[in-house]
């Protein structure tokens, strides 16, 4: 093959190389259009991989139930919050409980995330607690570290008030579970126009950041598909009859709420009357962070964390105010 030959070969292989490479480009671009909440939790998922964490599934109450889990060391289970997943709520704090030593699983709650969406569930709190049980068992874990955000604190403390030889250490981020009025309307909890969405993220966080349309219109699919399943737990909340406000002071095991001071939907004095009614807690109060402060502040919780598991933490009965990074 002369030179010219090897030239022109050379050049039509570079050819179709660029246009291939365009062509997936393409293909990704539009996807990330069409279907953001996609893209990003495949993005998601491949940085939870890199840090030791996988994805799994298993059989549980006759239901398919996923999971994360990841790491070696004392066991510390997550449960998220109300129209949450396991990865939306806890991906960012997964890598640095496995990174000190613990053996973490994070579950998909049963209608939520990836897991089964039965329609002849109530999704009530007291359903969750007992599926939160029923993995514990398949699991054999017979004594973990428990937390949970939001309505996952409220099941999770539900899980240590039922099973408490089970729950070595309890930790509550801006939970959900004593009566209060909410300031804000509840169809918020499932947006049917862009506007709506603006709303949720106004209340699940100090300062969000603008969202794009098409990941606003991304969101609205997907609730407009699954949204009965935050409905019907929304309904069995309201009617009050898994309220822990006469139950709380019961736990005894080692308890440490996390509070975002800016919190909107679940108000600061929540956790302050959790706090009184469990004198063995520790209450952690961070300023500029609001609902989600397990996720939009998982930098600043992270070592607080770790140092609660790892029985190094304030003493029991304190409250810690931490200032926002502004003003550190």
């Amino acid at each position: 093959m002369n030179t010219r030959r090897r030239f022109n070969l050379a050049v039509r292989v570079a050819i179709r190389v660029v246009v291939a490479f365009a062509i997936v480009a393409a293909a990704l671009a539009l996807a990330e259009w069409r279907y953001p909440l996609w893209v990003a939790s495949r993005i998601v998922q491949a940085q939870l991989y890199l840090a030791g964490i996988h994805s799994d599934s298993m059989a549980a109450d006759g239901q398919e139930l996923h999971y994360f889990e990841g790491g070696t060391g004392d066991p510390v289970v997550l449960v998220h919050g109300l129209g949450l997943s396991a990865q939306q709520d806890w991906a960012k704090l997964m890598p640095y409980l496995v990174r000190s030593g613990h053996h973490v699983y994070a579950m998909d709650l049963l209608g939520f995330g990836a897991s089964a969406k039965p329609a002849n569930r109530s999704y009530s709190i007291s359903e969750q607690a007992k599926l939160v049980e029923k993995f514990l068992d398949a699991k054999h874990l017979e004594k973990v570290a428990l937390a949970g955000e939001s309505m996952g604190g409220w099941i999770s403390a539900t899980v240590a008030l039922d099973q408490p030889q089970r729950v070595r250490q309890l930790i509550l981020f801006d939970s959900a579970g004593l009566q209060f009025k909410p300031s804000f309307d509840l169809a918020l909890f499932t947006p049917r126009t862009r506007e709506q969405v603006a709303g949720l993220m106004a209340i699940l966080m100090p300062h969000p950041r603008p969202i794009p349309d098409f990941v606003k219109d991304d969101l609205l699919r997907e609730i407009k598909r699954d949204g009965w399943v935050t409905e019907r737990a929304l309904a069995s909340m309201s009617a009050g009859a898994d309220l822990l406000d006469e139950r709380f002071s019961s736990l005894k095991m080692p308890l440490l709420i996390v509070w975002g001071k800016q919190d909107v939907l679940t108000p600061l004095t929540i956790g302050v009357a959790m706090h009184q009614a469990a004198p063995q807690s520790i209450l952690e109060v961070y300023d500029g962070c609001g609902h989600i402060a397990d996720q939009t502040c998982a930098h600043r919780i992270a070592p607080m964390i770790v140092s609660f598991l790892g029985g190094t933490g304030p003493r029991a009965g304190s409250t810690i105010e931490v200032p926002s990074e502004r003003l550190q």
